[in-house]
């Protein structure tokens, strides 16, 4: 990925969601890198919790043989309760990993089956594990106070007070957002989102098939954020200043051979992001 390369195209308007997509002007292919939900499908690799469970860690073994990307707030359902990765991170092929988590279900600890993937926390959520990474905040208790006022907000029940279920709630509603939308060109590394008149967040990535991967997923959970901004009000959002800025924290954080993930903290905005042979993966940023 050449930061120097990327820029914002025209907008793209889902419903009140505009994107902006991010463009990569060197054609790149990129490393082969598999996603989650790619990988659950096959017998090579699987979620499990430690032997002794916790909370906030659970174990990933990738045999297949590529390494796998997982973004911050990607979530994965089922065993002793609901998780969402801590921090995006990659599994390194043939190895046993433990992943940072937070837990997205706050009242069941119970056993119900072994883990499956599931959706992609929204920028909300997402914003409250970047700001983690820079602030010293009690990051499960603000996820489960979010997803409560989710919860509120969108007039949803649930007995565990679990994320999935807004999700499985509001389904029909989200996929309004995506009706006619055949995806992005393939030039297209990320984009960034709006709704009324808040940046939701930026989402960036190596190279235009990885992006691809996470397409859909990213986009069904910028548009449960946006079901809140029906209406803008106010001035409009500079996204070309909220671009350059975080483009300017990257190009100024310190990259080196033994980090493989990044903190980004800008003028108003907090991010981060993971790297794999000196090269970054994965940018996520959101409004601080």
């Amino acid at each position: 990925m050449n930061i120097d390369k990327l820029n914002l195209s025209e907008p793209i308007f889902l419903r009140n969601l505009v994107i902006f997509p991010v463009k990569n002007g060197e054609n790149e292919e990129g490393l082969k890198i598999d996603t989650i939900d790619n990988a659950l499908t096959t017998d090579k690799t699987c979620f499990r919790e430690l032997e002794i469970p916790n909370v906030n860690k659970i174990v990933f073994d990738n045999n297949s043989g590529l390494p796998i990307l997982m973004i911050d707030g990607e979530e994965i359902t089922g065993s002793l309760q609901n998780r969402i990765i801590a921090q995006s991170f990659i599994a390194e092929p043939n190895r046993r990993s433990q992943v940072p988590v937070i837990c997205a279900e706050e009242k069941r600890w119970e056993e119900i089956g072994g883990f499956k993937t599931g959706y992609c926390s929204y920028p909300r959520i997402r914003s409250i594990l970047a700001s983690s990474v820079s602030k010293k905040i009690d990051t499960q208790h603000e996820v489960w106070k979010e997803i409560d006022r989710k919860l509120t907000v969108t007039r949803t029940k649930s007995k565990t007070s679990s994320m999935h279920e807004i999700f499985d709630n509001l389904n029909e509603e989200i996929e309004r957002y995506l009706e006619g939308f055949e995806g992005l060109n393939h030039n297209t590394v990320g984009f960034l989102g709006v709704a009324g008149n808040t940046i939701l967040g930026c989402d960036i990535f190596a190279s235009p098939d990885i992006y691809h991967k996470f397409e859909k997923k990213l986009l069904r959970s910028y548009a449960l954020d946006a079901i809140e901004y029906q209406r803008s009000q106010g001035k409009q959002v500079d996204v070309d200043n909220f671009f350059d800025t975080l483009m300017k924290s990257i190009s100024e954080s310190e990259l080196n051979t033994k980090t493989k993930h990044i903190r980004i903290k800008g003028k108003k905005l907090v991010g981060q992001m993971v790297l794999y042979k000196k090269t970054p993966i994965h940018i996520s940023a959101f409004p601080d």
